[in-house]
């Protein structure tokens, strides 16, 4: 009886004090944001994950689109703002309720609210290519792909994001590596914008079944004519060009070329040309998550907000690339970032099963004697095996 009553009183007590602002420093949200946008550049970048003219932009898309506006309590800046910050730190609520100054309650309706905004840019700044698409100059300009791989419109591949599921549902979204994780599966095009990306998936989920679902009920397609390059965890097709398997690919097989480590024939060239081709989609991953750290860390959301994150991040990452074109992650040598992404060729037992004469003779009209290996190109003769 007397614990109950000490309990009522302190009850009492509590609720009969004076209420107090908590967060009360001298450096609000709002200043903080006003001094990263008019101090050096490179402070901005590190909060923001972006210059601030590219943030001044992207707000105002934001705005004129009628995706955001204006509350009582938070300026679209400063919303913008809390938004990136998250993202491009991986930090909790009480993290940027601390440093905005702003109640958990606040700081998690505007992230919602911006979240919803950024993926609905989603048409605007992810897009197929269309059917009359051109050969990309990445391709046209390089004797190493050209005309070799002229038909290629980009390359194809998963990737494991860091998830926080149910335990009742942790054994589907455990890897193969044994963490729980979302598969993220993604179409790439040379020039490091994403074209599709399908989120949200199971960790334990096969690269190729995604591609299925996605072909069959996301709404993917490729262009007549056209393919993809896809790792040995996809069938090859005439729609998705993959290597050959039992022969050498990844990149770091072939760093010691030299008179003693040559290639063994035509099917290891294609291979390391492919490779140095499709190596566009692993560099993406990598400057993604380099810059949005959330996609590297355990998350604080539920699992349906955490996909959204997945998709918003690749729409930021689409709408820099397009809008600045390089910046300091897309400029960052592939020795940086390799490792971030994370290297995946999964081969399961009914991708080879899939594999379809266009595939095959796709592959041959390449390497055969009117592709690599006819004489009179300079990059790709016979001296390539015998002298590289």
């Amino acid at each position: 009886m007397a614990y109950v009553l000490d309990h009522v009183r302190y009850r009492v007590e509590s609720q009969s004090l004076t209420r107090r602002p908590m967060r009360t420093g001298p450096l609000s949200g709002h200043i903080f944001i006003h001094e990263l946008l008019q101090g050096h550049e490179a402070r901005a970048y590190e909060n923001l994950r972006m210059a601030p003219r590219l943030f001044l932009k992207l707000r105002d898309v934001l705005i004129n689109k009628g995706l955001m506006k204006d509350t009582t309590n938070l300026t679209c800046t400063e919303q913008l703002a809390i938004f990136l910050h998250a993202l491009g730190h991986g930090v909790s609520n009480r993290v940027l309720s601390e440093r905005f100054h702003h109640s958990g309650e606040t700081i998690s309706r505007h992230f919602n609210a911006v979240l919803k905004a950024v993926v609905s840019l989603k048409r605007e700044y992810i897009n197929l290519p269309s059917n009359d698409v051109q050969v990309h100059p990445h391709v046209r300009h390089n004797n190493q792909f050209y005309p070799y791989f002229k038909n290629a419109v980009g390359a194809i591949d998963g990737t494991h994001i860091p998830a926080l599921v149910r335990k009742n549902k942790a054994t589907r979204y455990r890897n193969r590596k044994g963490w729980i994780s979302q598969n993220v599966m993604a179409a790439c095009s040379f020039d490091l914008q994403f074209q599709y990306v399908a989120v949200g998936w199971e960790g334990s989920t096969a690269d190729m079944r995604v591609l299925r679902w996605a072909l069959e009920s996301g709404g993917f397609s490729v262009p007549e004519g056209k393919y993809y390059l896809v790792d040995s965890g996809y069938a090859n097709t005439d729609k998705f060009l993959a290597p050959y398997r039992s022969h050498r690919y990844h990149l770091s097989e072939f760093l010691n070329l030299g008179r003693g480590n040559r290639y063994s024939g035509p099917n290891e060239l294609f291979n390391h040309r492919h490779a140095q081709l499709r190596n566009v989609i692993e560099r993406a991953f990598g400057v993604l998550k380099m810059r949005f750290k959330c996609l590297r860390c355990t998350p604080y959301y539920p699992f349906r907000t955490q996909t959204r994150i997945a998709l918003a991040c690749c729409v930021l990452h689409n709408f820099i690339r397009r809008e600045e074109g390089s910046d300091i992650l897309f400029n960052m040598s592939q020795d940086e970032v390799d490792g971030v992404g994370d290297v995946r060729d999964e081969i399961h037992s009914d991708v080879a099963n899939e594999d379809n004469v266009g595939g095959a003779q796709l592959r041959t009209m390449i390497t055969g004697s009117n592709g690599l290996f006819r004489l009179r190109d300079v990059y790709f003769t016979i001296l390539d095996v015998l002298f590289i």
